[in-house]
């Protein structure tokens, strides 16, 4: 039995009960719940409601047969729900914002008419477009970007921003050869002989079974992960060091190309190694610009003291004790 409580109004039917708030009690288990409808379903003549205070781990949804227990209707909806007119879907969601996707099969024509000004991307697509198919170097990018009006690159933290980051969300860099190719050292031409697939034989059958033969020219190896990628590798580092004793006096100059990755550790020890032992590595002392940078033997030199990311050349005082 269904009774109403305050204004005593109640759902004209069971289709319009949905989004009243209601009070069953369950005689079986002596117990009150409250909820709020849902949906009602014509076949089975159930209701779905909402419980509140529902068990964690529960959306507290269930499907019952309301006249099994004793029902009160109490809230109306705030808002009256409205049905779908038959014959017609109801309104459409809003659309998820849309992100622009560039076609496939666009041609370098259409490449060039879309990257225009002396945006960085557009200035990296020019660059890179006619580097060729042996790629470029650091500085030959750096000195044609300029050409072509990018001046500040100050605001790239690494030389990869501006040639892969910049680039990477946008398949039209897969069409141009350094795309593919990356810098022009250590290493990062194209590839030899040597570099072929060892499961290709020499009359050009595969060993997989099924498989026709390879034409053409292989397809270059995936780059391992814990391998640097082609922009990620920089060339070495042209020191001038000024040796002074720890009462300042001038004893030498010592000339020493290193790493670019080199520790101060190791750095001590390649000036011990290019002075013959001379200078022992406990007795130096390392400063640029005033700062003393040997008191930290883990740290990258090429972090803690490069002044510029495509200075290649650092000038370095060493003091070393007089014992």
């Amino acid at each position: 039995m269904a009774r109403s409580v305050g204004s005593g109004a109640m759902p004209a039917s069971a289709e319009d009960s949905i989004g009243w708030y209601l009070s069953l009690y369950w005689p079986a288990m002596n117990k009150e719940f409250k909820g709020v409808v849902q949906k009602y379903d014509h076949d089975s003549k159930h209701h779905t409601v909402k419980w509140d205070n529902a068990p964690k781990g529960s959306d507290g949804v269930t499907e019952v047969d309301l006249t099994e227990g004793e029902l009160t209707w109490l809230k109306a909806p705030e808002k009256p729900v409205k049905k779908a007119a038959k014959g017609k879907p109801a309104a459409a969601k809003a659309k998820p914002k849309a992100y622009k996707e560039y076609d496939a099969l666009e041609t370098m024509d259409d490449l060039e008419a879309r990257f225009t000004g002396k945006t960085t991307k557009a200035v990296a697509f020019q660059v890179l477009k006619n580097s060729g198919v042996n790629g470029m170097t650091l500085q030959e990018i750096v000195d044609e970007s300029q050409k072509l009006g990018l001046r500040d690159w100050t605001q790239c933290k690494q030389p990869k921003t501006t040639i892969n980051v910049c680039v990477s969300q946008d398949s039209a860099f897969v069409k141009i050869s350094p795309g593919r190719v990356g810098l022009r050292i250590n290493g990062a031409q194209t590839r030899d002989a040597s570099q072929e697939p060892k499961h290709v034989k020499a009359s050009g059958a595969s060993k997989k079974r099924g498989r026709p033969p390879k034409t053409g020219e292989a397809k270059p190896k995936k780059v391992q992960r814990q391998e640097p990628q082609h922009w990620e590798r920089k060339p070495p580092i042209d020191l001038s060091i000024e040796v002074y004793t720890s009462n300042n006096t001038h004893v030498t100059n010592a000339p020493i190309s290193v790493a670019y990755n080199v520790t101060i550790k190791a750095l001590k020890k390649a000036i011990s190694n290019n002075t013959k032992g001379m200078l022992k590595p406990h007795y130096q002392q390392l400063y640029h610009d005033n700062r003393n940078i040997g008191m930290d033997e883990d740290a990258f030199l090429v972090h803690a003291v490069r002044p510029h990311k495509f200075e290649r050349t650092l000038d370095l005082k060493l003091v070393i004790s007089d014992q």
